[in-house]
Formats: structure tokens, sequence, C-alpha cells
């Protein structure tokens, strides 16, 4: 696969673009970079007020009837929490001008403008959005934060890492906070949304049977958008010493119990050893074949389900399982016997093949879906990184036994978090 060519628009903006034939489709995707400060509950709200309208296209149905005619072109928006970073993303799939019957060759371009249209010029009313449009907007905001509870094992996960990272700007979840929400006017939103125009850097990737410097060109005359001083955005504070573990019980009417177990890896992704910890993770418990899955779950028939994972922006590992409330104690020492063994270099040889398969089937996988591609280089560009997809893959398979061991020695456990009766 070939990478992304980059180019820099000016005012803190870059236009990433990989071109390719793979896809009968052209993806844009316009990721506008924030910090995850005070007004974190402000920045996941204006993505989903500014997809109601815009001039010309002053209604949803507008927007639909639009997207119809543009041979069913996708539009969406949404809100991601990478680090201690909150990114906005406006995104389309539309065809590629290549496979248009008619000889339409400006569906691409259209799209840009569009894209421009939808992020610069929103339905306003008086010197805000439009009330109407920020109110329903916020209350389906406030359900979707409130809604987090009805997943018991979503919620014991955002729960564990929330204590986990108190004090940390980490701990802040990722739509915002209902204690924000009634504060929030038209008026003061379209303070931050002008906020977030004006100063966040702004990253533009495009995929699909294009061509870069043509795009180039659409984008600067299509953009529109007066732009001040680019903020910085912080790095996010991942290495932690001198942890002391902490418990956390919590009760609800529940019938199943959710353990979690926070770690820190103290191991930066832009690391040699952020390899081997990506497989230290599978072995733990990455699938079918790994420790949790066959300790926990199958031979002790102690947990429903077992899983390991890594936020890799913040150099965490999380270990869930549910369990039967009377089961905690065993299952902690379980998982506990489980990193032990993986310290002292106990891995079979099946244990660490099948965990660097799953690891390269899944990143291999990356490969097949636009989304999935820009959503890695965007972790790249946080990151600082410039490892391609193959490389990864490369990395991940000469790890050794050894390596996973030694990084595992890295991991510390912070906190543990359990749901129960």
């Amino acid at each position: 696969m070939r990478e992304f060519e980059k180019m820099n628009i000016g005012q803190g903006i870059d236009l990433y673009v990989l071109p390719t034939d793979k896809f009968k489709t052209v993806s844009i995707s316009y990721c506008f970079h924030r910090d995850l400060d005070e007004y974190y509950t402000y920045n996941a709200l204006v993505p989903a007020v500014i997809r109601r309208g815009c001039e010309g296209y002053e209604t949803i149905q507008d927007i639909e009837s639009y997207l119809e005619r543009q041979y069913g072109a996708i539009f969406d928006v949404g809100i991601q929490k990478k680090g201690e970073r909150h990114i906005l993303r406006f995104s389309m799939d539309i065809v590629n001008d290549n496979y248009i019957p008619n000889g339409d060759t400006a569906v691409v371009a259209q799209a840009f403008y569009f894209l421009n249209r939808i992020i610069t010029k929103p339905v306003v009313e008086g010197r805000g959005f439009k009330a109407e449009y920020v109110e329903q907007e916020k209350e389906n905001l406030r359900n979707r934060i409130e809604g987090l509870i009805n997943d018991k094992m979503a919620y014991s996960i955002e729960r564990c890492i929330q204590l986990m990272c108190e004090g940390e700007k980490y701990s802040r979840y990722v739509y915002g906070s209902v204690d924000d929400i009634d504060a929030i006017d038209n008026v003061n939103l379209y303070d931050v949304y002008r906020d977030i125009l004006a100063t966040s850097p702004l990253d533009i990737f495009v995929i699909g049977d294009v061509d870069s410097l043509k795009l180039k060109t659409i984008l600067e005359n299509s953009l529109d958008v007066k732009r001040g001083a680019i903020k910085t955005i912080p790095e996010t504070v991942i290495k932690k010493v001198g942890i002391k573990p902490r418990e956390y019980v919590e009760r609800m009417n529940i019938t199943q119990g959710k353990l979690n177990m926070g770690f820190r890896t103290n191991i930066l992704y832009t690391e040699d050893d952020y390899y081997p910890l990506m497989v230290c993770s599978s072995v733990l418990g990455g699938g079918p074949h790994s420790k949790l899955f066959i300790n926990v779950r199958e031979k002790s028939s102690l947990a429903y389900y077992a899983f390991s994972q890594l936020e890799k922006f913040k150099g965490l590992m999380l270990v869930g399982a549910g369990i039967d409330f009377d089961n905690y104690d065993q299952t902690i020492k379980i998982v506990n016997k489980q990193l032990e063994d993986i310290r002292e270099g106990i891995i079979s040889d099946k244990e660490l093949d099948a965990s660097k398969k799953s690891i390269i089937t899944a990143l291999k996988g990356i490969k097949d879906q636009p989304g999935q591609i820009i959503d890695y280089y965007l972790g790249n560009v946080i990151s600082g990184s410039r490892k391609t997809i193959d490389e990864v893959i490369e990395s991940v398979n000469v790890v050794e036994r050894e390596d996973v061991a030694r990084v595992c020695n890295k991991i510390k456990l912070d906190t543990i978090y359990f749901l129960r009766n």
C-alpha cells in the first residue's frame, strides 16, 4: 500500500492524500484537534449541532436530499478521544468520479464544497446557533451520556478509567458531562465553535483514486475559514511511577459482576517496546488463545468473558471479566498469576504464535477499510510515529518471548474496580 502524501495548506491545516484504485469510493475526513480541557462537553456537542443544517441545507431532510442526488453519498460527524485530546471529525464517502455513468466529474469537488458549507456556515440565530437545534442536541447528548449505564460492561470500563485517571484530563468522558449541559446555550456554544474553527489544528485525510495536486487546489478554493493563532495541543501524560494500587467497589442492581483492572504500561506508543506490549496484551487476554480465556474462563469457569486491551495513546492496559460476585478474590488471584507467568517468560510457542497472528490479522484488516486507514494515520499524526501498517506488522512478527517478558515487567497495577450487587 502506498503512503499518504502530505501537503501543508497553511494556517495549521495539513492535507493527507492516499491515491489508490483499491476502492471505488473517495473517503474524506476533516479532523479538528482540541485539548481535552474544561470545554470538552461543548466540543462533543458542536458536531451534533453542525450536522443539523447549514446555509442552503437548513434541515436534516435538505441534507439527505442533497446526499441522495450525489449518488448516495454518506456524510457523518463524530467525536473521539485519543489520549488527552478531542478529535472532532466531519466525514464523507462519495462515489469516485470515474464510476459515474453519465460522465459527471465534479462529485468529489462538490463534496469538499459541501463539507466547507456544513463546517463554516451553520444555521445561526442572532449571535448563536439555532436555539431549537441546540436544545434538541443537548437532550440527545444527555441521553447518550446517561445511557452508558445501560451497558454495564462499557460503563464499568469507563468508571475504572475515570477512577484510575482521577485528576488527569483523560478521566473525562468522550461525550462530556451531564453537569455541564445545562450551562450550554446557543450563544456560548457558538463562541466555542468559532474558537474551534479559528485556532484548532486541522488534518484533512483523503483516500481514493484521486490526483493529489488537484485536491490541494480544490481544497484551497473551497475552504472558507478565518484562522487565528493555532493552538498547540499539550502532550498526553503517560508514564507514572510510585503507583499504589487502589480498589473500588460500586453497587448496583445487577446479576453479573463486572471486574476491571487498570494497569499503567509505562510504554509510549512510539517506543520499540510497544510492539512486544501488543503481543503481551494478546497473550494475556486477546482472544480464545489467551491465558485469561483458557485459565479464567475455560479451566476455572470463573468468568463469562475475560479480555485484555490497550489504550495506546494514554499508556494503559485494561483487563476485564464478567464474574459471579463471590469469585472476585479468586479471579484477581488468577489474573495476577497469568501476569507473573508472562513476566517469567512462561509463554508457550502456541500462545506466542497465535497472539502475533491475531494482531497481524487485525492490522491487515485495517487496509481494507478507508475509515480505519484514516484512523490509523491520524494516530500517527498525533503521536509523531512514522510507522506504516506494514512496518508495524514486521515489528510484531519479530517479537520474541523474552521481549514480551521484559515489557510485562514494566506494567504496574493501578486500579481495581468491581461493579456488583
